[in-house]
């Protein structure tokens, strides 16, 4: 919900990513918005994010995943409220302005909430100090561009072995739904059935 700069940019990694446009669906209540999603191949429907016919017409209730990311945070706390109600077992991530924010749009059934301000702000704290880390930080959030951070099942590379022998750099491991950091005494060597967040470089 919400197809501005966010919203946009969160369609085009998806898109990045291998999701196909047609599985994609964007509501909006600007038909420049809604126009933009056409032009990428998207699912459009003109209409407020916070009505639950709105939500039913986009078949919200059978969504695995919902994205919000409206302009104000008033309106994200209602949208998450109604998706949530259509939607019990889907994953609602929202951006919200403030940090203030969170934690009622957490409340409100969120599984995921951004800071988008306190986000920029940190990004624009970390340039500040060193420049070339800002750079680094900046190519992982921009999919296809260098270096990705990606989610996928242990390899047979990895299997066996603890995260810091991997050939690719893991930064996390996922195992029975909890997220381990990579440096978690807890993980001693990945199993099979663990998934791995790791740094990929376009090609490898």
């Amino acid at each position: 919900m919400g197809f501005g700069t966010k919203g946009t940019s969160a369609a085009k990694t998806l898109l990045g990513r291998g999701t196909p446009a047609e599985r994609i669906v964007v509501i909006d209540d600007e038909r420049a918005a809604l126009q933009r999603a056409n032009e990428l191949g998207l699912v459009s429907i003109w209409g407020d994010g916070t009505r639950t016919r709105v939500l039913e017409k986009a078949e919200a209730a059978r969504a695995s995943t919902i994205m919000i990311a409206t302009q104000r945070d008033d309106t994200a706390v209602l949208s998450t409220l109604t998706a949530r109600q259509l939607n019990p077992r889907a994953f609602i991530a929202v951006t919200v302005r403030e940090a203030e924010n969170a934690p009622l749009v957490r409340q409100s059934g969120a599984d995921s909430v951004v800071t988008s301000s306190e986000a920029a702000g940190k990004l624009l704290g970390v340039s500040a100090l060193s420049p070339q880390v800002g750079q680094v930080v900046t190519d992982l959030l921009s999919y296809g561009a260098g270096m990705d951070i990606v989610e996928e099942a242990a390899g047979p590379d990895d299997i066996g072995a603890p995260p810091q022998a991997s050939r690719l750099p893991v930064l996390a491991v996922i195992r029975d739904g909890k997220l381990l950091r990579f440096d978690d005494p807890r993980i001693g060597r990945v199993r099979e059935q663990d998934r791995v967040v790791l740094v990929r470089t376009n090609g490898h």
